[in-house]
């Protein structure tokens, strides 16, 4: 049989199957995006103002330094902050200054809260965080660079014959290596001021984005009495801060310079290496009064260090602002409801943030354009899980990871239990075995006569046992009296005494460092006890301050993520209110029973911590109040404001969910007996039904 000559092939089709591609992660289609609208905030703006803002103040120095307009005149006061020379020097201010602050701020910002109810424990958390030592390290090099930068900025600026004396080295021909007291005051206390106000940042966890205009809309004018009004407080708070930063230095000094150099002189071999550069300081009167000699000192720290706040906080208050804002990038898109649904599947709560807050005003957009785009959003079929699949599927496991979180009032998750030990199998029963006979099998021999009496007087023979045998019974009649004097000493006795002497586990470090820490605790209460009255209440007072945990702290603790809960919330019931005319095929319908059981059962649980922290923390009535003392009363007062902002934390998330709920209810009406709900989620729903 001969083969054919044309080969057989299978008829192609066009009808294959297809599966639905799944929405494209964030990280291709919406952080992109955003990245770029952040980095054009950063250049044109968060740049341009903190730069402006320093020229501004190097320029103010700079003029009052040559003498203000009584040396300058107008024309030259007027012309001064155009000079290259100031141009030069505001630019080196903020380039070794204030950039280094707000590229470290950029680094290192972050949506998460910190868990912290009192100051202590802020503190504690942040030097467990690794770029805390970082953070240290850049606001201490700037404030250093920018305080060589101003004794620069003195010699070059300060009027022809004035000699501001801020050298390295004094001018001695004798001793041409002593460290000048002066500079080393100024660097010393710009280096605290920069310590003081990165504590004050730590403790508002600055690190942490500040979401103020979450629910507002974008706006691209603002009123500039905004920006006045915060660079006021701004300046107002920092010179206080400053003040009270160069007071401190200024104790902190005086004591190093009157009893820690001293000391430090008292130390071995330490002397030789540092006498050449501070023998100096130990001369001349121990006090305070050498700094209250030179006030003119003084107030030159104090304008530095207030200088390098102000510059630093309005950089820094900018950058918060400007972080913040809502981004707007669907417009730049072709299919924007694709674009934010996939934005809010970032794991960055910073980016999921921005996509919720646009998705809102995509859900609330009255226009017509807005209602065919939620309608192809409701009917999409491109993709696998559908984009409202998608939606719905991240907002419900959003609400619920912070539904439980509130639930363990703001614990972490505790570890899974680890799974029971599986029985070991019992071991198979052992099979007798026949013992074997280890003595001799043969008849032993007969022994001499001789041979049997030299073995029983031997050392372990028969006669030496029955005398030991005979001892030790003896010896158990023998009364007490005779037992002390007899035989030798008492072993009981010596191992009793052993205890009492010093051993070398006593004299160990750990040892040590006990007994250091109890001499130190005495010595303190003995302080203590020496202090006036005044100083103990004062320092009573600043430790409770330090370490008493905030009502308000610990109930927002529990709701880390409020705002974004709030956005979600409002953009769930947004749309879920809308698909009832604009959702053809009725998908959203078949989610609403557990869209409307997520929302009632957060709601439940936060309405009863409301009630329970009122029972637990009940406020006075007026006439109780007329009969407590002045210190009550003030403890009352601290106690109804750590209430109002717990009130307020708890709000965010409460009104969002009554206001979603009610916009459901209020859509779909009796339409909503046609779903079926626990019982505990309908006795809720029905009360919002009966209200409106």
């Amino acid at each position: 049989m001969s083969s054919p000559s044309t080969p057989i092939r299978a008829i192609t089709s066009t009808l294959s199957l297809r599966s639905a591609p799944s929405i494209p992660p964030p990280s291709q289609t919406y952080e992109p995006l955003v990245k770029v609208v952040l980095r054009h905030r950063l250049l044109s703006q968060i740049f341009l103002y903190s730069s402006i803002s320093t020229w501004a103040i190097v320029s103010l120095y700079s003029s009052w330094a040559r003498g203000g307009p009584s040396n300058l005149g107008l024309v030259g006061f007027l012309v001064n902050p155009l000079s290259p020379l100031t141009l030069i020097f505001a630019i080196t201010t903020w380039g070794i200054g204030v950039l280094p602050v707000i590229v470290f701020r950029k680094l290192y910002l972050t949506a998460s809260p910190t868990n912290a109810a009192s100051p202590s424990q802020s503190f504690q958390s942040a030097l467990k965080k690794n770029a805390t030592s970082r953070l240290i390290l850049t606001y201490i090099s700037s404030a250093a660079a920018l305080t060589v930068l101003h004794i620069v900025l003195s010699y070059a600026c300060e009027p022809f014959g004035s000699d501001p004396r801020l050298t390295i080295f004094v001018k001695s021909r004798k001793h041409p290596y002593y460290l000048n007291g002066r500079s080393l005051f100024l660097i010393t206390s710009q280096v605290f001021v920069a310590c003081v106000y990165l504590l004050r940042n730590t403790l508002k966890d600055r690190t942490v984005v500040r979401w103020t205009s979450s629910l507002s809309e974008p706006s691209d004018h603002t009123s500039p009495l905004i920006p006045m009004a915060s660079f006021i407080t701004a300046t107002i708070s920092m010179s206080i801060l400053a003040a009270f930063a160069i007071a401190a230095h200024l104790v902190l000094f005086g004591l190093s310079r009157s009893i820690l150099l001293p000391i430090v002189y008292k130390i071995p071999i330490l002397p030789r290496f540092i006498r050449p550069f501070s023998a100096h300081f130990l001369k001349g009167p121990m006090s305070f009064v050498v700094l209250a000699q030179n006030w003119s000192l003084v107030s030159r720290a104090f304008v530095v260090g207030f200088m390098t706040l102000l510059q630093w906080e309005f950089s820094e208050s900018v950058f918060d602002a400007l972080v913040a804002e809502p981004v707007v990038v669907s417009h730049s898109v072709a299919d924007p409801a694709l674009t934010l649904i996939s934005g809010i599947s970032s794991t960055d709560d910073y980016f999921k943030h921005f996509a919720f807050a646009e998705l809102r005003q995509f859900a609330i957009d009255d226009s017509t354009s807005g209602s065919t785009r939620r309608a192809a959003l409701f009917a999409d079929q491109k993709y696998n899980p559908s984009m409202w699949a998608t939606f719905a599927r991240e907002t419900l496991l959003l609400l619920g990871r912070d539904y439980q979180l509130f639930l363990r009032k703001g614990k972490p998750e505790p570890a899974p239990a680890k799974p029971a030990p599986t029985p070991k199998p019992a071991p198979p029963s052992a099979i007798p075995a026949t013992p074997l006979v280890r003595a001799s099998v043969l008849k032993p021999q007969k022994q001499s006569p001789l041979r049997s009496a030299l073995d029983s007087l031997a050392s372990d023979g028969a006669v030496a046992s029955a005398v030991e045998a005979t001892a030790v019974i003896g010896a158990t009649h023998i009364p007490e009296l005779f037992k002390s004097v007899s035989g030798g000493p008492d072993k009981s006795k010596a191992t009793a005494v052993i205890p009492t002497q010093p051993t070398k586990k006593q004299n160990s470090p750990l040892a040590a460092i006990a007994n250091a820490k109890k001499s130190l605790e005495s010595a303190w209460v003995e302080v203590g006890k020496r202090t006036p009255k005044v100083v103990n209440d004062v320092g009573a007072q600043v430790r409770d301050w330090w370490k008493r945990e905030r009502l308000s702290k610990v109930v927002e603790s529990c709701l880390p993520n409020r705002k974004l809960d709030a956005l979600a919330i409002d953009t769930l019931c947004a749309l879920t209110s809308a698909s009832l005319t604009e959702d053809k095929y009725g998908v959203v319908q078949r989610d609403i029973p557990r869209i409307l059981e997520a929302l009632l059962s957060f709601l439940s649980a936060i309405e009863e911590y409301q009630k329970e922290l009122n029972a637990s923390h009940p406020l006075p009535t007026m006439e109780d109040a007329q009969n407590l003392t002045p210190k009550q009363l003030a403890e009352i007062s601290a106690l109804s404001v750590e209430l109002s902002k717990s009130s307020d934390a708890l709000s965010e998330v409460g009104d969002a969910l009554k206001d979603g709920i009610v916009k459901i209810v209020t859509t779909f009406g009796d339409r909503l007996n046609a779903f079926k709900f626990p019982p505990r989620i309908a006795r809720k729903l029905q009360g919002f039904i009966d209200y409106h």
